[in-house]
């Protein structure tokens, strides 16, 4: 499944990863350390190798897509996005550990809901988040996400939006 998104914020760019892209393996090794990684799903962390890399996201390009964010032209960290059914979508976000309290993990999921509700007539939006990711769940609820359920030590947060 190949999604391909782009927009812009106010101070981020989003575009569609491009696995091909020279180094692109190298910068999510060095951006994915452990006090990055740590609240996110098994699957993206430990990497040790390019070729860690590679598989993960060989898996994520088969049910959706990863968006590289870059401010002042620097990565910044990338957002997750899966298509559900009924026009909603599943999202998720990781951050450099340089970006974090500047509010552009707001910023840049603002910016993919926009973009999704716009462009592709998404009316539901789920992201899940560990209980102890205060940093996470609050930026959720500032966007307007509610606690929706938890699963498998996770909470899920979800948000509707009317076309």
């Amino acid at each position: 499944m190949k999604i391909e998104m782009t927009f812009s914020t106010n101070r981020l760019d989003a575009v569609t990863l491009d696995q091909s892209m020279p180094g692109i393996q190298a910068e999510i090794l060095t951006l994915f350390t452990e006090s990055v990684s740590r609240y996110l799903p098994p699957s993206c962390q430990n990497f040790t190798s390019t070729d860690d890399v590679d598989r993960w996201l060989d898996s994520m390009a088969q049910t959706g897509a990863v968006l590289r964010l870059t401010h002042q032209k620097q990565v910044a960290g990338y957002l997750f996005v899966f298509p559900e059914s009924d026009n909603g979508y599943r999202l998720g976000y990781v951050l450099a550990e340089a970006q974090w309290g500047k509010g552009l993990a707001t910023e840049a999921m603002q910016g993919l809901v926009s973009y999704l509700s716009e462009q592709q007539h998404a009316v539901r939006f789920i992201a899940g988040v560990e209980p102890d990711n205060a940093g996470s769940v609050k930026v959720l609820k500032k966007l307007g996400f509610a606690y929706d359920y938890s699963e498998q030590d996770v909470d899920y947060y979800s948000l509707s939006v009317v076309q």
